[in-house]
């Protein structure tokens, strides 16, 4: 099977061409899943993917002023137009599909943009050159679990659905849970179209393993003989910390109640979510110094420690991006999860304040921290006030299986995993509740469940 990419386009919008731009993209409320100028769902390899408009960025007025933020404010960032797309490798055969299967629909959108290939010069060369040359790299990318395609987890849904609907045909009172599987096995079997799920699913590419092993490997070696300086530094860079926590002035002001009704209304429309926002990281070397080695940890942690369904505590986020912008002077945020809006800021809260403080607190106007874990958004009221400040409207959303939440596909992936394994007596009961309520979720590995075990609200008491 192969590993998950992320692709990023940004490119800025022509003058005049923003409004004609945004009737063309509409909205999720207006358009929900109708929306077929680039066909996304022709292409088997896209998970999900979303366009939207970052209108013109000016300063706010709870910015605390700074000679570069007075850089900031004298050059408003122009309109951009971003298309956000998470795939299964490889990425030039995703770029060729956008260039040709969706040629067409391209040109209809990405030819309101300045970078844009001219009507006569148009092809599938061109496009792809054009993909190319604006894509932007996310700096952290996290993948529920990766090796998961788009076709293995509709194939292994459908396997579920073929069991259950053999099992509700047939009277089992009286068998033993190994009778019951060797029956679902027979049944299997003599399906054709379901031959696949007789093998187990295939791992990603040896190369691309070796290419994570040492990426894990080398990066922790680093630290262990860097990490004498690092102790000698750490407690000068806590007090430099406190000194920036303290004079931080968080947004105070909320969003606009016609801006949190358009954003509730692109919500709920099935299981699943998004949520995009964005911001202007804080001024000085400090700032950009931490947050760039807090995004290096991040990015570690979701692709060696976080990288079996949850993250620092969560099982809802399906995909998720950090991506900076505009010389490093702005981050976006991207995340694509199941359930609401509220349960997923109550998850941040409970479960991963101390993950979601270190990264955004770097952000202006985010609530204030201390010890960069501690504070933020455990605040509850200033976090849920601050979120919708920055947030921007995706205006074309398309998911490869809306009906699916993270907990189905992992449960899926087992089930088909346990089919024909060497299961003994406990297991296979284990197993045959997979088909009820006994989804269990898989384990977080050892560092994961450290990490999750701190009490970060006793770490925290007092810390303000």
């Amino acid at each position: 099977m192969p590993h998950q990419e992320s692709l990023t386009i940004i490119d800025q919008i022509k003058p005049g061409q923003i409004e004609a731009l945004k009737e063309l993209l509409g909205t999720l409320a207006g358009h929900r899943d109708t929306w077929e100028v680039i066909p996304f769902k022709a292409l088997s390899n896209v998970h999900f993917a979303r366009i939207l408009v970052l209108d013109e960025a000016k300063a706010r007025s709870s910015d605390r002023p700074s000679s570069r933020r007075a850089h900031l404010e004298a050059r408003v960032v122009p309109s951009r137009l971003v298309m956000l797309t998470d795939i299964d490798a490889p990425l030039d055969a995703h770029l060729r599909d956008l260039a040709t299967t969706c040629g067409e629909g391209m040109d209809r959108v990405f030819g309101h943009c300045q970078g844009f290939p001219a009507p006569g010069a148009r092809t599938a060369d061109s496009r792809m050159a054009y993909l190319r040359r604006h894509a932007v790299p996310s700096r952290v990318s996290y993948v529920n679990r990766l090796g998961r395609s788009v076709q293995q987890i509709r194939q292994e849904a459908e396997l579920r659905r073929a069991i259950d609907g053999h099992l509700d045909t047939r009277d089992f009172s009286g068998k033993s849970p190994m009778e019951v599987r060797a029956a679902i096995q027979e049944f299997v079997r003599s399906q054709p179209a379901l031959h696949w799920a007789t093998s187990p699913a295939e791992p990603p590419a040896l190369s691309w393993r070796i290419k994570e092993a040492l990426h894990k490997t080398l990066p922790a070696a680093a630290a262990v003989l860097l990490g004498p300086i690092i102790l000698v530094l750490l407690p000068i860079w806590l007090i430099l910390l406190r000194r920036h926590e303290k004079s931080d002035v968080p947004d105070d002001v909320p969003a606009r109640a016609e801006a949190l009704r358009m954003y509730r209304a692109d919500e709920d429309f099935g299981g699943q979510n998004q949520i995009l926002a964005i911001g202007f990281f804080k001024p000085g070397m400090f700032r950009a110094i931490t947050a760039n080695a807090i995004l290096g940890l991040a990015d570690y942690a979701v692709r060696h420690i976080y990288n079996r369904g949850t993250l620092s505590g969560l099982n809802t986020i399906h995909f998720a991006r950090w991506v900076p912008l505009d010389d490093n002077t702005r981050m976006f945020f991207s995340s694509n999860y199941d359930g609401s809006l509220e349960s997923y800021m109550n998850d941040f809260i409970d479960k991963a304040a101390w993950g979601l403080n270190a990264i955004f607190s770097n952000g202006d106007g985010f609530p204030r921290t201390a010890y960069l874990f501690c504070g933020g958004i455990t605040d509850e009221q200033a976090y849920k006030r601050f979120l919708p400040t920055r947030q921007v409207q995706s205006r074309v959303w398309y998911s490869a299986y809306k009906g699916l939440s993270t907990k189905n596909i992992a449960n899926n992936a087992e089930i088909r995993a346990g089919l024909f394994a060497r299961l003994d007596a406990d297991q296979t009961e284990a197993w045959l509740r997979r088909f009820g309520a006994g989804n269990q979720l898989p384990t977080p590995g050892l560092v994961a469940r450290f990490l999750n075990r701190i009490r970060w609200d006793r770490i925290c008491h007092g810390s303000s």
